[in-house]
This record gives structure tokens, sequence and C-alpha cells, in this order.
């Protein structure tokens, strides 16, 4: 039995959580990615999978096997890659960390150019709006939107992401269209709840930002789920330009307090620095950062 295949073969079939899945991943038949399992658990001496009629499960052993199979096949990966690009090939793997709206809407298109130009390399994407830990959570590259804190990490931006109110048409006949931030506490509002400073939008008033908190109606941690209830005339929504514009464009939704709103958020991609960036690396950052400078610009 090919030891390295038969580890391929058991971290696919957990990270997939099926034999099955393990099967398709892998592009070989269930029977064949079972027997080398099973071989390689009678090599071992030890069981690493329980199997139970609807899920298969990690043993100790199991877990223990899997952390180092898994170290021992990215370090290949990682060497393999390296003496690719030593003769000028662009292969390997790049993990890549966005929130999860603008990954799906904004960012996608970009990584298609990346993979037209670099088909060998492996992207692993991670959409989540939570704020990762690129250095702790072995990330390669992450996009933040907003204001940055201090670190060591490299940021380079992409792209200014305008923001705007949004109401829909249905909604304003209803209630009335707010003509200052002030009456926003008379509105019903619809909040972001992964928005760090709690319910509040911040507008600029007489050249200064001011920060007008409210009581939302509706909090909801995704911001598509929001340019949607806000467009069914739910409340008023404060988002960026790319959820809300699409639903202007189709008459759902309209501009609010435009007179007020404060400046375009920036979109940062942020690196480690390293003294030896992998090719792959330099090349996904490049096709970003070009990606969006002419699209975006």
């Amino acid at each position: 039995m090919d030891r390295l295949q038969a580890m391929q073969t058991f971290r696919a079939v957990v990270e997939a959580g099926s034999f099955a899945g393990g099967a398709r991943r892998l592009g070989l038949s269930n029977a064949m990615v079972s027997k080398q399992v099973a071989r390689l658990e009678e090599q071992l001496g030890v069981r690493l999978l329980a199997r139970t009629t609807r899920r298969l499960h990690l043993t100790a052993e199991g877990e223990r096997y899997l952390r180092g199979a898994a170290r021992l096949l990215d370090e290949l990966q990682e060497l393999e890659a390296g003496l690719g690009e030593q003769r000028g090939e662009i292969r390997g793997k790049v993990r890549l960390s966005a929130p999860l709206d603008f990954g799906v809407r904004e960012l996608m298109p970009a990584l298609q150019a990346f993979e037209q130009k670099h088909p060998a390399v492996r992207l692993e994407v991670a959409l989540e709006d939570r704020r990762v830990d690129l250095l702790a959570e072995d990330f390669d590259l992450v996009v933040r939107i907003g204001e940055l804190e201090d670190s060591s990490l490299i940021a380079r931006r992409l792209m200014t992401m305008p923001m705007h109110v949004y109401a829909s048409p249905g909604y304003l006949a209803r209630y009335g269209t707010p003509g200052h931030p002030d009456e926003l506490r008379s509105h019903r509002c619809l909040h972001y709840s992964l928005q760090r400073d709690g319910p509040s939008w911040t507008f600029l008033v007489d050249g200064k930002p001011q920060r007008y908190r409210f009581q939302p109606v509706m909090t909801c941690n995704n911001g598509r789920a929001l340019a949607e209830a806000a467009s069914r005339g739910m409340g008023l929504v404060y988002k960026p330009a790319f959820l809300g514009e699409p639903e202007v464009a189709r008459g759902r939704l309209v501009h609010v307090l435009d007179d007020f709103v404060t400046r375009p958020l920036g979109v940062y991609l942020l690196y480690a620095e390293r003294d030896l960036m992998p090719a792959r690396l330099q090349a996904l950052i490049h096709t970003l950062c070009e990606y969006f400078a002419e699209e975006k610009g």
C-alpha cells in the first residue's frame, strides 16, 4: 500500500465527512477509498474512524494521526510548490479570508481572474464576517473593511466602498422620509449585529462625524438579509453600495439622508511581512490589487 496515498485518502474522508464524499473528492470508487482506510488502520494497528450508520467519528488515535498526517501532507505540498516555483511555475496553496457578502459579490470575480492566470494554485477561501487572526489561524491573506487596528501586518488598499442609508418606497410612504439623523429615533432601523460599536450609524453633521444610536427593530448577522428586509419595507438600513445599488436599480430601494453620509470605507488586503514570499502569494496580491484598481478605480 502507498502510505502517502492512504494518508491523503484518510484526510479526504475526514474533511468530506464520509467515504462517499472522500471518494468524490479523489475521483475514486467508494470501495477503493474504504479499502485504503481499512488497510491503513490495519498497518497502524489502531482504529482511526468509528463508523455508525449515519456518520463517521474520529477516534482519539484518529485525531492524533490526522494532525500529523495533515502537517506532513501540507509540508510536502509546500516543498513541491517551492521546487516548482524555482522552475518558474506558480503552484501551491493560498489561504484567504474575507467578509461574506464582499467575498460573494466582489471578490469572486477577482479570484476568477487569478485562477485563469494561475490554474495550478489551489485557493482555500473562508468567507465569514468575524475578524480572523491572520497569524494565529494560518491565513496568508485577509480582506478587511473599515478602520484598521494597529498591527505588524502590511495593509494594501484595494478600493473604497461607498455607504448609503436605504429604504423602500413603500416604507417611506408609510413612515415618512427622515430629513436629519436626529429623526432616526422615530424610525424603524435594521441593525447589522456584527458591527463592533453597537446599534449606531455615524453621519457628517456640520462637517463633523457624529454617531447616532438607535433601538433596532431587527438585528441580523448578514448584510444581504438586511438589504432584503429593507427592500421589503421592514425598515431603514445602512449598507455598502454593492449591496444596496442593485436593489435601487430594481426600484426596490432608494437613498435616504445622502447629505449626511460619511466618507466611503476602505477595503484592505492584509498580510504578514515575509523575507521570502512565495511566488503564488505575490501573484495573488498583485492580481487582486490590479483587478480592483481597474474595476473600482
